[in-house]
């Protein structure tokens, strides 16, 4: 996979790596995950945003095993749209002052649910866990890229350690390829990674892809189906609806990132395109 997570049709021009690097960036290339992953959850706490990201682990036919996920995040409520094209179920959630609203269209029915306690968006926009998990344990070349007027530090890895969180099943891994384009101050605007996997014989091919967009200009859509829920839904919010937000951030796939089957990457826009409008100051 060739990662090109920014194209704003500007040219890319690299210059050698400055002094002053983004928090948790070392001066050799090492970075500590945790460290950028703060830096880039407080970067985005009180900003709306759309992120979109794309998750393939090879085996789409297990939960969460592929799946294309968009969440736009707006100052008073947030929209989570996700697609499963080997579970074939699509999920859609809602959240505002007054609880979360689900739906879980399948090839058999839709179903409807309210949610008391849904979560926060960061639960379901897992790109701080997604730092952690795949920007760790690895070295980075570290170059500077002008792109739409804006700086960013490329991040680049190829060949080298492999983050000890991929391994940490038993998962052999092997032509670990990792992407990120991150601001001075901590911001990872993109990511793409790529590996081969092994595990118990079995070979697979991962790839992972997030970007965000319309940083503070993104309002969610209120849904056309939100009217449908006082009617269809149970009375009271269903224990699938609060005990798997407890590790989901829809019913049938990983809110993050947690195990070696659980890797990242969905888009939920409805479509394979990416919106790569920028309207704030990403500094």
């Amino acid at each position: 996979m060739t990662p090109v997570p920014i194209t704003d049709g500007a040219a890319e021009n690299e210059t050698a790596t400055p002094g002053d690097l983004p928090p948790g960036i070392g001066s050799d290339g090492t970075v500590d995950a945790e460290a950028l992953a703060r830096a880039h959850v407080a970067f985005i706490e009180n900003r709306s945003y759309t992120w979109v990201v794309d998750y393939d682990t090879g085996e789409p036919d297990y939960i969460g095993g592929k799946f294309l996920r968009r969440a736009v995040v707006g100052d008073d409520a947030y929209f989570v749209e996700q697609r499963n094209p080997g579970t074939g179920a699509n999920t859609s959630l809602y959240v505002n002052e007054s609880g979360g609203y689900l739906r879980v269209v399948s090839e058999r029915e839709t179903e409807y649910d309210l949610l008391r306690a849904p979560g926060d968006p960061v639960e379901y926009a897992f790109s701080g866990d997604a730092i952690r998990r795949f920007l760790g344990g690895t070295t980075f070349e570290v170059t500077t890229v002008e792109r739409g007027g804006r700086s960013y530090y490329r991040l680049y890895s190829s060949g080298g350690p492999v983050p000890q969180t991929l391994t940490e099943s038993g998962a052999t891994i092997r032509n670990y390829t990792a992407t990120a384009y991150v601001t001075a101050g901590g911001f990872v605007r993109s990511m793409a990674v790529d590996y081969d996997r092994v595990i118990d014989g079995n070979r697979s091919t991962v790839t992972f892809r997030y970007d965000y967009s319309r940083l503070g200009d993104s309002d969610p859509p209120k849904p056309e189906w939100l009217d449908d829920i006082p009617r269809r839904s149970t009375p009271e919010p269903t224990n699938r609806g609060t005990d798997t937000n407890e590790s989901t951030g829809t019913p049938d796939s990983p809110r993050t990132p947690t195990a070696e089957t659980d890797d990242p990457t969905t888009r939920t826009d409805g479509s394979t395109e990416r919106t790569d409008e920028q309207t704030d100051d990403t500094g």
